[in-house]
């Protein structure tokens, strides 16, 4: 791509992701400009059209029909799971680099094609696990790195909120398993499992167990009830390819907790504690060393702002070849989803797996 011009982005799926986390991006960053948009909601698609100044014409309820506009030069798609992978590949047909909502796919063998015609075509692509774009997460992994704690023992995270319980939520995609492919074991296990990777741990082995708590929600278009199929909780043990362990905590059933997440690290030479409340909005990364004397309060540690970064302006400069080696393409998409795949099948099986068997 020429960076001397503007990146034309068409976003594909309008919804709360792309209006939350996707358009704002975008919408501060001078490389690139919004021209297209498509959703099968024709409500969504005028509310985003205003947002974005789109004209009609450029407004598509057909992915394909955008994807093929000479006025897209790149391709966001925020659409439920079950269509990730239809649209990477059109994008790929049609030479176009993308960014894409995680989880990659329903499963690892579709995820794995994406992703070898995607390096066989030279697409520039990117996955939006999104933790990796908080500067608190971004410098915790330059101490780990930089041998701040020293190797690691224990890893403990936690990912809880009560997303499940908001009043007369029915039921979205997002609790059908044939468009969701999971619960919050794709939509927010996801991210931590990205989170370990980003700190530099690879995964061998998998043991899980998940539930479903309200198995009952109104349909989207009438009173009547269907049934919830994705799991409201999970949680997870794993090994690591080094032999420590990891140990994670997600729920949408957490009463009360806005957004909760804890990324807690215990190595030889100390411990670190990341927090993340969403009912203050507020972040802390808390260190206590070895020697340091007990009765005093640890130490609290705030990033640079050189550690500062946003997931949209990262998509743009992968495409303009710009990337700063920590942004995570679909190759960590197809390496998650293997994870989640082992983890499936832990909770299906009752025992261990290892993340080798899934093919």
């Amino acid at each position: 791509m020429n960076s001397s011009k503007k990146i034309r982005v068409g976003i594909v799926g309008v919804g709360g992701i792309a209006n939350g986390v996707h358009i704002p991006g975008y919408l501060q960053s001078p490389d690139c400009v919004i021209t297209a948009l498509c959703d099968i909601d024709a409500n969504a698609l005028e509310r985003g059209a205003k947002r974005c100044n789109v004209p009609a014409e450029r407004c598509f309820k057909d992915y394909r029909d955008l994807i093929a506009c000479d006025e897209v030069d790149a391709i966001d798609i925020c659409t439920p799971n079950y269509i990730h992978c239809q649209i990477a590949e059109e994008a790929i047909r049609h030479k176009k680099p993308f960014s894409v909502e995680k989880p990659m796919g329903m499963n690892y063998s579709e995820t794995k094609r994406i992703y070898e015609l995607a390096e066989r075509e030279e697409i520039p692509n990117m996955i939006c696990f999104s933790w990796r774009y908080r500067p608190y997460i971004r410098y915790m992994r330059s101490l780990i790195y930089d041998g701040m704690i020293g190797d690691l023992y224990h890893i403990y995270i936690r990912c809880i909120k009560d997303s499940g319980l908001i009043p007369g939520r029915k039921l979205e995609w997002r609790f059908d398993k044939t468009l969701a492919g999971s619960g919050v074991l794709g939509d927010l296990a996801s991210h931590m499992f990205d989170i370990t990777r980003f700190i530099g741990q690879e995964f061998k082995s998998i043991s899980a167990d998940a539930g479903i708590i309200l198995r009952q929600r109104k349909r989207l278009d009438s009173d009547e009830f269907g049934e919830v199929t994705t799991d409201d909780w999970c949680n997870i043990l794993a090994t690591m390819e080094n032999g420590i362990n990891a140990t994670y905590q997600i729920s949408r059933f957490a009463t009360t907790i806005k957004d909760l997440i804890q990324v807690e690290l215990y190595g030889k030479k100390g411990m670190m504690l990341y927090t993340y409340n969403g009912n203050t909005g507020k972040q802390t990364l808390e260190v206590s060393m070895v020697g340091d004397d007990p009765a005093k309060e640890r130490g609290f540690l705030v990033p640079p702002e050189s550690f500062n970064a946003v997931q949209s302006q990262a998509f743009i400069n992968i495409v303009n070849g710009k990337d700063d080696g920590l942004s995570s393409t679909i190759k960590e998409g197809i390496i998650c989803q293997r994870v989640i795949d082992a983890t499936l099948k832990a909770i299906e099986t009752k025992q261990w797996i290892n993340i080798s068997e899934i093919k």
